[in-house]
């Protein structure tokens, strides 16, 4: 895989769910059931974050935390990529709804196999790379109904769904990431419980990890025999483990975080994998058992910004694993756009540092392109390169990104 200056990938992520919803999901149950605590918690979970109180009315509405039809991108999808291609960017990363195309069990949506086809024929003629992932978290509730990834036996249905969608597109994307952050969704679906399907188990989340570590070999082994030259990989998220201290439980404590974080699930995938598709957003300091991030600054969500220890991150991963890397997602909650820019530069001078020390850096995908639904968070975290009004759709690209247009269009940024 060449890395030359004119190779590299600049572009914005997005998640389908996040942009446009789905009902016949296990998310969309989940938070109907879930929208009225969310919104009464708050103060617990954000009320400690300095300039929170910007967010509460927002925060603390039940409507918050109901996706529905998102910012209904698949309304005004022209519209949203045309504002990429006016950026100078030349990749587009995006995901595509299980949910939607299989909505019951071995049934496929043929209109919406053909809206996905014509989705990626405008990315294209926008001069834009697709980069698709296949899963980002969300499943058909007939598949969460029979057990899901807790099941070795049910991912062959996942690998079918795969399989269709592969055959259909027949080569028209090469870059194709199979599952996103496959440990996050574990670690808060099986361990924390904090999503669905609100489980606690060490077991559980070993045994989805596992799982989804299996269905990820499959996949890649069924892409490349639809499309040889395809580049395939997974979104896998990271953060950089600081020891507090060199106590013997500090110690302890960060090669486990490590080792769930990376080892677990690398450990059984990368030999499957034609780069390592990269998200990341924070660095983690731990004293013992006990986080003690400096804070200084942080985001909308609380989350300590480091960025440049990105590099810490990049240079390990690429040691452990000698694969070249693709940043799929980067960025920070803020809304007010007062830390956005500072953040990119900072990470971008983080990524030609360690492209200088040896790292084969193949792009950078910001997250994300659009303000969009952030989960159990709804839509009060404002991530997006373009800012979105929820009340009229206006969709306003925010100074941050006219900065990220600039490095994106500078030849010689990453030399």
């Amino acid at each position: 895989m060449a890395n030359h200056k004119h190779d590299f990938l600049w572009g914005a992520s997005s998640c389908a769910y996040q942009t446009d919803g789905a009902d016949n999901t296990q998310w969309a149950d989940w938070e109907m059931k879930h929208a009225e605590k969310l919104a009464r918690i708050d103060h617990k979970r954000f009320g400690w974050v300095q300039g929170h109180a910007k967010f509460v009315h927002e925060a603390t509405q039940p409507a918050n935390y109901v996706c529905g039809d998102g910012i209904r991108h698949r309304e005004f999808y022209k519209e949203d990529l045309k504002l990429l291609k006016d950026m100078g960017l030349n990749a587009f990363r995006f995901s595509v709804e299980w949910a939607r195309i299989e909505p019951s069990r071995d049934h496929y949506d043929e209109n919406e196999i053909a809206f996905i086809k014509k989705y990626i024929r405008e990315i294209k003629a926008c001069g834009l790379t697709p980069i698709i992932t296949l899963w980002h978290w969300t499943m058909p509730t007939w598949f969460t109904d029979i057990g899901a990834f807790e099941k070795r036996a049910n991912v062959k249905y996942f690998v079918h769904y795969c399989r269709r969608v592969l055959q259909e597109l027949d080569g028209e994307v090469k870059w194709i990431l199979t599952v996103n952050e496959p440990m996050v969704y574990a670690h808060a679906s099986y361990l924390i419980g904090g999503w669905p399907p609100s489980k606690r188990s060490i077991f559980k989340l070993l045994t989805v990890g596992n799982n989804l570590a299996i269905a990820h070999r499959q996949v890649y082994k069924l892409a490349k025999r639809i499309d040889p030259k395809s580049k395939v990989s997974i979104s896998h998220n990271t953060s950089y483990i600081h020891a507090g201290d060199s106590k013997l439980l500090t110690m302890f404590w960060v090669a486990l975080n490590r080792w769930e974080r990376d080892s677990f699930f690398l450990n059984r995938a990368h030999k499957h994998m034609d780069f390592l598709g990269l998200n990341w957003y924070t660095s983690d300091t731990y004293i013992g058992t006990k986080l003690r991030n400096p804070n200084r600054p942080v985001s909308d969500l609380g989350w300590d910004m480091r960025p440049h220890d990105i590099a810490f991150s990049l240079n390990y991963l690429w040691r452990t694993y000698h694969l070249p890397i693709l940043i799929t997602e980067n960025g920070c909650a803020d809304a007010a756009d007062s830390r956005r820019e500072w953040w990119i530069e900072e990470t971008l001078k983080a990524l030609r540092g360690s492209r200088n020390n040896g790292v084969e850096l193949l792009g950078y995908c910001h997250w994300s392109a659009f303000d969009n639904f952030e989960w159990d968070k709804g839509f009060w975290p404002r991530f997006g390169l373009i800012a979105v009004n929820h009340r009229t759709m206006q969709r306003t690209p925010r100074p941050s990104a006219k900065f990220y247009a600039k490095c994106a269009k500078d030849k010689h940024f990453m030399q």
